[in-house]
């Protein structure tokens, strides 16, 4: 089931841009790994993690998903974005830290001539409180009393490939909010 769904490029890259409140600075991105399976739907969250037949598929799982986070790094580079990825995997974070899986991930940044800050692995976590849709939007949940909205907030998640297009259309919003409100 996860190899036939590796090898028909089911599993994408969804982005989570943490963005500083004080200056609109991208101030990292947590990618989260979604199952759109063949009929076009997502499958459950904890579909990906159930799904594993063997601790060699998992492995196999994590560093399929690590070459997209790398080519992801790469394009963003090529559009002007030096950003860092924490990449949530739907795996025990044991296996993140396994010595073998840590050696192949070290040697796939290094062969993609990365510095291994910019990638860092992590079981998966639950969705921030912040999770906004746009400035207004974080204005409001900061309204609201979330702890976490007085320095970054998390825009909502992006498909991989659209990111750049997301963070200029964030840094375009903040320049005119900023602007806003030097007139107030």
């Amino acid at each position: 089931m996860i190899g036939n769904a590796l090898e028909l490029g089911e599993f994408e890259l969804w982005c989570h841009p943490h963005v500083a409140a004080h200056d609109g600075s991208i101030a990292s991105v947590q990618a989260e790994v979604r199952w759109r399976r063949q009929d076009g739907r997502l499958a459950a969250p904890g579909a990906i993690a159930r799904a594993f037949p063997t601790a060699t598929m998992q492995e196999l799982f994590v560093l399929h998903m690590v070459c997209d986070a790398l080519a992801a790094l790469r394009m963003w580079s090529a559009e002007g974005f030096e950003l860092n990825i924490v990449l949530a995997l739907p795996v025990p974070q044991a296996r993140l830290e396994a010595p073998g899986t840590r050696g192949l991930v070290a040697g796939l940044l290094a062969q993609a001539g990365l510095a291994p800050a910019r990638l860092v692995l992590r079981g998966s976590v639950d969705g921030a409180c912040c999770e906004v849709a746009d400035l207004l939007d974080w204005l409001r949940v900061r309204g609201a009393g979330c702890a976490q909205a007085a320095g970054e907030f998390i825009a909502t998640p992006q498909p991989v490939h659209v990111l750049p297009a997301a963070l200029r259309r964030w840094q375009a919003s903040y320049a005119v909010m900023s602007a806003a409100d030097a007139f107030s």
